[in-house]
Protein backbone atom coordinates (compact mmCIF):
# COMPACT_ATOMS: atom_id res chain seq x y z
CA UNK A 1 0.00 0.00 0.00
CA UNK A 2 1.36 3.65 -0.77
CA UNK A 3 1.93 6.41 1.75
CA UNK A 4 -1.00 8.96 1.41
CA UNK A 5 0.28 12.87 1.13
CA UNK A 6 -0.86 14.64 3.69
CA UNK A 7 -3.32 16.57 1.28
CA UNK A 8 -4.68 13.41 0.79
CA UNK A 9 -5.40 12.39 4.20
CA UNK A 10 -6.54 15.60 4.95
CA UNK A 11 -8.78 15.23 2.29
CA UNK A 12 -10.33 11.79 3.57
CA UNK A 13 -10.63 13.34 7.05
CA UNK A 14 -12.47 16.46 5.91
CA UNK A 15 -14.77 14.09 3.56
CA UNK A 16 -16.79 13.01 6.87
CA UNK A 17 -17.59 16.08 8.42
CA UNK A 18 -20.80 17.37 8.99
CA UNK A 19 -21.62 20.99 7.46
CA UNK A 20 -21.42 22.75 11.04
CA UNK A 21 -17.59 21.25 11.50
CA UNK A 22 -16.66 21.51 8.03
CA UNK A 23 -17.59 25.28 8.18
CA UNK A 24 -15.15 25.78 11.17
CA UNK A 25 -12.61 24.02 9.82
CA UNK A 26 -12.90 26.82 7.01
CA UNK A 27 -13.11 29.62 9.32
CA UNK A 28 -10.15 28.19 10.68
CA UNK A 29 -8.16 27.63 7.76
CA UNK A 30 -9.13 31.52 6.46
CA UNK A 31 -8.07 32.72 9.62
CA UNK A 32 -4.89 31.03 8.83
CA UNK A 33 -4.36 32.60 5.72
CA UNK A 34 -5.09 36.19 7.22
CA UNK A 35 -2.16 35.47 9.91
CA UNK A 36 0.16 34.60 6.99
CA UNK A 37 -0.56 37.47 4.97
CA UNK A 38 -0.34 40.35 7.52
CA UNK A 39 3.52 38.93 9.03
CA UNK A 40 5.65 41.32 7.82
CA UNK A 41 9.61 41.01 7.73
CA UNK A 42 11.20 42.88 10.89
CA UNK A 43 13.04 46.17 10.68
CA UNK A 44 15.51 47.60 13.10
CA UNK A 45 17.64 45.71 15.62
CA UNK A 46 15.33 42.41 15.19
CA UNK A 47 16.14 41.85 11.55
CA UNK A 48 19.89 40.70 13.17
CA UNK A 49 17.97 38.18 15.13
CA UNK A 50 19.23 34.49 13.54
CA UNK A 51 21.91 36.68 11.54
CA UNK A 52 24.40 34.84 14.28
CA UNK A 53 23.26 31.50 14.03
CA UNK A 54 24.44 31.71 10.32
CA UNK A 55 28.03 31.84 10.79
CA UNK A 56 28.08 29.85 14.54
CA UNK A 57 25.69 27.40 14.65
CA UNK A 58 26.02 26.77 18.55
CA UNK A 59 24.35 29.31 20.91
CA UNK A 60 26.54 31.21 23.04
CA UNK A 61 25.81 32.91 26.89
CA UNK A 62 26.68 36.75 27.27
CA UNK A 63 29.83 35.59 29.17
CA UNK A 64 31.38 34.43 26.48
CA UNK A 65 30.89 36.99 23.90
CA UNK A 66 32.17 39.27 26.44
CA UNK A 67 35.18 37.65 26.78
CA UNK A 68 35.77 37.39 23.14
CA UNK A 69 35.33 41.26 22.85
CA UNK A 70 37.59 42.17 25.62
CA UNK A 71 40.50 39.64 24.03
CA UNK A 72 39.84 42.13 21.06
CA UNK A 73 40.42 45.70 23.03
CA UNK A 74 43.45 44.20 24.66
CA UNK A 75 44.90 43.22 20.91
Amino acid sequence: MLAMSAVELALEKVKHLDEARARQLLAWLQGQEQVARTQVAPTGARTMLGFARRLRSQARSTADWMHELREGERD
